[in-house]
């Protein structure tokens, strides 16, 4: 019964895993097997960059570009608004001293001038019939008038601004002169193994320089108070014209009508001020130079004092440029740097800034680069990069940027070790777009795992 019950249960514990797949029941059919799964592969660990902790040369540098331009630059500007009619030069051109540049159109202020001076006409003729006894006084007072006016005019024709430019740039020329001799003397007698006669002749060519620069010193003195002179001599005119002038007026006022009097000096004052406008029509070059910029064309209307021409000396030249007042504020006189012609890294000399712009309400905005690209014969105009160093730490530990992390109040790397990646805090300096000098937290050799 026993043996029964056993075969029994062993049938039915069969039955049940055939059931479920797991044995072939005796006698059976083969089952199919049960399908396994496929496991999905991991994606590779992506590699971090890692940055190595190096000693060098931590710059903040502010980069800008000029463009080579005369020093010395005058900006012109008509003392009174009107219409252009000329232009006579362009960017490039080189003038001379008293040269038209530009003028107005006048043919309504020559208009009103004919105008103004019938008015003064009819006006003196109305006065003269008051009173006929003092005609032959009126007409000798005119003479006198006109032979002062003549007196002045000829006295300004006289000018003697030519000599006094002449003597400054022989005076300059003088300077750099000595400043060439001195050189090659200081060179000379650097030099003990090279011939006394060497040494002799450097000498005797500072000795020269040295007088000839007391000679064109001299010459200069003389040319500037012959210029001096000149002004005293055109004030003198003046004041006899205005002497003249007044013994017109007394001339006229006897025994003549007081509004008759008042007439004359009315139409007078008119057509000495239309004949003012008409000689500030025209815009003379005050000295020889180059025209840097023109900013005027025929028919263009111009307000007064607004600069219209630009023209400076031809040498020297050195980089003028426009930066923000922000930036050229970072910068100081002085401050040596690194110029070049654009895209011509061969160029690149040493510079040292000449001019930075006060404040905001500076006239002049630019900031000057004084650099010795003379020899090139660059034109003017050309693009020149500058380079000026802000902040330099010699010497330091440092890392690029990407290599450092902030997280809250925290500043820190992760360094690769043996034991694994760990974190270090570390103190920063100056920062630059391409370095971090790292001060503290580091050492030179360290791996930094980057994010």
């Amino acid at each position: 019964m026993i043996r029964i019950l056993q075969l029994v249960s062993f049938l039915g514990l069969m039955s049940f895993l055939a059931a479920c797949g797991g044995v072939t029941p005796p006698g059976g059919a083969q089952q199919q097997a049960a399908p396994t799964s496929t496991p999905i592969p991991t994606a590779p660990a992506v590699a971090r960059p890692t940055y190595l902790v190096q000693r060098g040369d931590v710059q903040e540098i502010l980069e800008f570009n000029g463009r080579w331009q005369p020093r010395d630059q005058t900006a012109l500007s008509f003392p009174i608004a009107g219409t252009v009619r000329r232009v006579n030069v362009r960017r490039g051109d080189a003038v001379s001293a008293g040269q038209l540049l530009a003028d107005y159109q006048i043919g309504s202020l020559e208009d009103q001038l004919a105008s103004a001076k019938l008015d003064l006409e009819t006006a003196l003729a109305n006065l003269e019939t008051g009173d006929s006894s003092s005609v032959g006084t009126v007409a000798d007072a005119e003479v006198a008038l006109a032979n002062a006016q003549l007196n002045l005019q000829k006295t300004k024709e006289g000018s003697p601004w030519p000599q006094v430019e002449s003597a400054r740039i022989a005076l300059d020329n003088a300077r750099q002169n000595l400043i060439n001799a001195q050189r090659a003397f200081d060179e000379a007698i650097s030099r003990p193994q090279q011939p006394a006669s060497t040494t002799d002749q450097a000498y005797n060519a500072l000795l020269s320089a040295q007088n000839q620069l007391r000679s064109a010193q001299a010459s200069y003195d003389s040319a500037a108070q012959s210029f001096n002179n000149y002004k005293f001599s055109i004030a003198s005119a003046e004041n006899q014209v205005i002497q003249a002038q007044l013994n017109l007026e007394k001339a006229r006022r006897g025994g003549a009508d007081p509004q008759k009097q008042q007439a004359v000096r009315a139409a007078q004052l008119r057509v000495d001020q239309i004949q003012g406008n008409i000689n500030q029509s025209s815009l003379y070059a005050p000295s020889a130079g180059e025209v840097l910029e023109v900013t005027i064309k025929p028919g263009d209307q111009v307000q007064a004092f607004a600069t219209v021409i630009t023209i400076g000396r031809p040498e020297p030249k050195e980089a003028v440029a426009s930066i923000a007042i922000g930036d050229a504020q970072k910068l100081s006189i002085g401050l040596v740097g690194i110029c070049q012609v654009l895209n011509r890294p061969e160029t690149a000399v040493q510079c040292v800034v000449r001019r930075i712009p006060t404040s905001a309400r500076d006239a002049d905005q630019t900031t000057r680069v004084a650099a010795s690209l003379e020899d090139l014969k660059l034109p003017t105009g050309q693009l020149i990069d500058i380079q000026m160093p802000l902040n330099v730490r010699r010497n330091v530990l440092w890392l690029p940027p990407a290599a450092v992390r902030t997280f809250q109040n925290r500043t820190f790397v992760v360094l690769q070790t043996p034991d694994g990646p760990r974190s270090a805090d570390v103190t920063v300096g100056l920062r630059t777009t391409d370095r971090v000098e790292i001060t503290a937290g580091v050492k030179e050799g360290d791996v930094v795992i980057g994010p």
